[in-house]
């Protein structure tokens, strides 16, 4: 006997309505018992606050070797008691087991779901666990002796196995195996993906994480490694590593690397692992695919050669580029996985009928086919054969059963709850190898991603030790000759068919929105890979709708991303343009046309000016506008569009003042009856010399006392000065004559 820690990660056992109700019937009853003796006391001492509701201790149960119990084994149960809010005592327990094997897989299900109808037991051990401490675990090992008469002779079968004491109760199951029947060749698909999420790649700090020693990513490869399991690689994990090219976490690089290497069959699930059968349901045509991814690459990370580039098997012949210019890998080469069959689908489990088989035949071609994986519980009849078609489609059934017992297995960190869901599948296996008749069985390892390391491999583990299976693919099971089989009708989530609608309709909004961009594709990418990972199956119940109502709230925030900032103006002059502000919240630059109008005559302005709008940032754009003669306040509206005249953010009116200016006017009026004036003195001046030329060509010229235009000849001595005497004028003496002395 062992006492171990509570394991991590596992739940708290609520306790059962009936308990609740004895408890606090049984507390009341004690309150009335003491209540008087203590009314004083009751009095100085405050009441406790209620205490948390108890929890009862869990008893879980697994055979040993995965539940295989061949003739000469010992049969040896662990059993584990997870203590709840109470500690327990050493507690009894007793091991029985079935007197028959289970008739099929529906009277397994009744049977571990505590049904014991019709089943006889037979106890062949018992033990004692140790007391258990609240929330801790203790661990007892219930053994039979391969000797015991109960063990001898047993039928191959699948038989009940029952633990039970002090109330509790844990059911499981052996299977005692059929060594000589044929081997059966068993296939298993497990999923390569990542939690599901909003954004459209995951980051380089989340991709660092996910691919270290002990990220879940890295967890899905060591479980896979070795085995040969084929894997359903969600394509955005590989894109999200070479979008970063050389800034891409080295650990991200080697994760990546890994994947291209491992010798695994693998086909390429949708881009986030969408809902496939949401997207036909709401109407398209084909399940939406990737459009670019450009939004998400830096030119800094691709001007010299990436690592996350490089690795890829079959990567598409780059795009040349100039010495220092960036070259960016094409799309089909960011979402490489490797050697890969194509056209496989995996609709999310009973989702998927036979429209929309119908809808993904034409994806397919001669060379190769669309294949759907469909679950046994959607074939009409119960059938399991897995090699089926469906209207000549093929269409692979995997094993509902088995597959849902493998998921809960890998989905447990306990490891006595993990070997009884392991026992389970070992159950399920048998039942199914039955029903195959010599056929493949299929099954599948559904999405999740709470899966550890341990608990993955040992589950991938048990079915390569199952007795009578050898392992195989889901290509050499859908390379066998197919049975036609029919569907029943799927289970279509109608709230998420709208969702996929609403989200599709907000996507063509965007599209329409994006033509403000020199590279629509920036937006439209991003937009279509967030469309995607929205609609992925890993989103399920109330998670899904708030994930969706997220998204549509971020394209309406990304639809206001570019605006008008405006107020009111002023005209100080006629031709003032008004000065509006363009408001670019994108992280890239764009071009926008402002259309302005007015219905009022005092306001003449431009009609349409173009703008280029800088990324992140507000830009000042003019508006030639013209005040007409007149006072007053003018409306104008102002509305942004595209180039492609599509309406970009919501319209804005502002109120202009218009002053007409008279003080202009006159000051115009003023300088032009001066320049009429002048220009009238000028016309005068030249037409009276010309008059006189034209008289002093005819000869008369006028006497000297005759007044000339008017004006007397002024008498030269009117001014009272006499005429210089002759005698007084110094004559200049000739310097080039010699001159006689003087006496």
């Amino acid at each position: 006997m062992t006492v171990t820690s509570p394991p991590s990660g596992s739940p708290v056992p609520r306790r059962s309505l009936t308990r609740r109700l004895l408890a606090t019937l049984v507390a009341g009853v004690l309150a009335l018992g003491v209540g008087l003796p203590a009314s004083a006391a009751a009095a100085a001492t405050p009441s406790p606050s209620p205490s948390a509701s108890l929890s009862p201790a869990v008893l879980s149960a697994a055979p040993a070797a995965n539940g295989v119990l061949r003739a000469g084994d010992t049969l040896s149960v662990v059993a584990t008691i997870t203590g709840g809010s109470v500690a327990t005592t050493a507690t009894p327990l007793s091991l029985s087991l079935g007197s028959a094997g289970l008739a099929d897989d529906a009277a397994l299900d009744r049977w571990l779901s505590g049904d014991t109808t019709g089943v006889t037991l037979q106890q062949v051990a018992t033990g004692t666990v140790d007391a258990t401490a609240s929330g801790a675990q203790s661990t007892t090992t219930l053994s039979t002796p391969a000797t015991d008469p109960a063990l001898a002779n047993r039928a191959p079968g699948v038989y009940p196995v029952l633990v039970s004491g002090a109330g509790m109760s844990a059911a499981s199951v052996v299977v005692v195996p059929s060594e000589a029947a044929p081997q059966t060749p068993v296939a298993v698909v497990v999923p390569i993906t990542a939690a599901p999420m909003t954004r459209g790649l995951l980051s380089a700090n989340e991709l660092a994480e996910l691919t270290a020693v002990d990220g879940a990513l890295s967890a899905q490869l060591d479980s896979v490694d070795g085995t040969g399991a084929t894997l359903a690689v969600d394509p955005a994990i590989p894109a999200a590593i070479r979008v970063l090219g050389s800034a891409a976490p080295p650990t991200a690089v080697s994760w990546l690397q890994r994947l291209l290497a491992l010798p695994n069959d693998r086909f390429a699930l949708q881009f986030g692992d969408a809902d496939i059968a949401a997207q036909l349901a709401a109407g398209l045509a084909a399940p939406l695919t990737p459009t670019s991814l450009q939004n998400y690459m830096s030119a800094a990370d691709f001007t010299q050669p990436a690592p996350a580039v490089s690795a890829v098997s079959t990567p598409d012949p780059s795009v040349s580029a100039a010495p220092g210019q960036p070259a960016f890998p094409s799309l089909s080469t960011l979402l490489d996985i490797g050697t890969a069959t194509p056209n496989v689908f995996w609709p999310a489990t009973a989702s998927a009928g036979a429209e929309a088989i119908a809808a993904l035949a034409p994806l397919g071609t001669a060379e190769n086919p669309a294949h759907v994986l469909v679950a046994s519980t959607s074939v009409g009849g119960g059938t399991r054969q897995a090699a089926a078609t469906v209207g000549g489609v093929s269409t692979p059934v995997y094993d509902a059963e088995v597959s849902r017992a493998l998921a809960a297995a890998a989905g447990q960190n306990d490891t006595t709850r993990r070997g009884a869901s392991l026992a389970a599948a070992q159950g399920y296996l048998a039942f199914a190898r039955t029903a195959a008749g010599g056929q493949p069985v299929l099954a599948v390892v559904d999405r999740g991603t709470d899966r550890s390391r341990v608990s993955l491999r040992a589950t991938l583990g048990l079915l390569t030790t199952a007795p009578g299976y050898t392992p195989t693919t889901l290509r050499d099971v859908a390379a066998l000759p197919a049975s036609e089989v029919s569907l029943a009708a799927p289970t279509i989530d109608q709230a998420r068919v709208g969702e996929v609608g609403d989200l599709l309709a907000d996507e063509q909004v965007i599209d329409r929105f994006a033509s403000i961009l020199d590279q629509p594709e920036l937006l439209t990418g991003r937009e279509r890979a967030e469309v995607l990972q929205v609609m992925s199956v890993g989103w399920t119940g109330d998670a899904a709708r708030q994930a969706v109502s997220d998204h549509r709230a971020q394209t309406r925030t990304t639809l206001d991303s570019v605006g008008i900032l405006s107020s009111d103006f002023r005209l100080v002059s006629s031709s003032a343009p008004l000065r509006p502000w363009v408001r670019n919240d994108l992280p890239w630059p764009v071009t926008v046309v402002l259309s302005v109008r007015t219905n009022d005559a005092r306001l003449r302005v431009q009609e349409r000016t173009t703008v280029e709008a800088q990324a992140s940032a507000n830009t000042r754009m003019e508006v030639p506008v013209e005040a007409r003669i007149a006072n007053g306040e003018v409306s104008v509206d102002f509305q942004l569009l595209s180039p492609t005249g599509v309406v970009i953010g919501t319209p804005q009116a502002v109120d202009v003042e218009v002053r007409a200016e008279w003080e202009n006017i006159g000051l115009v009026v003023i300088i032009a009856l001066i320049v009429g004036f002048l220009t009238l003195g000028v016309v005068r001046t030249v037409a009276r010399r010309r008059r006189t030329r034209a008289e002093e060509h005819d000869g008369s010229v006028p006497d000297a006392d005759t007044p000339t235009d008017g004006i007397a000849l002024k008498d030269q001595h009117a001014d009272g000065r006499a005429d210089a005497d002759p005698d007084d004028i110094d004559t200049p003496l000739d310097t080039d004559t010699p001159q006689e002395s003087r006496s």
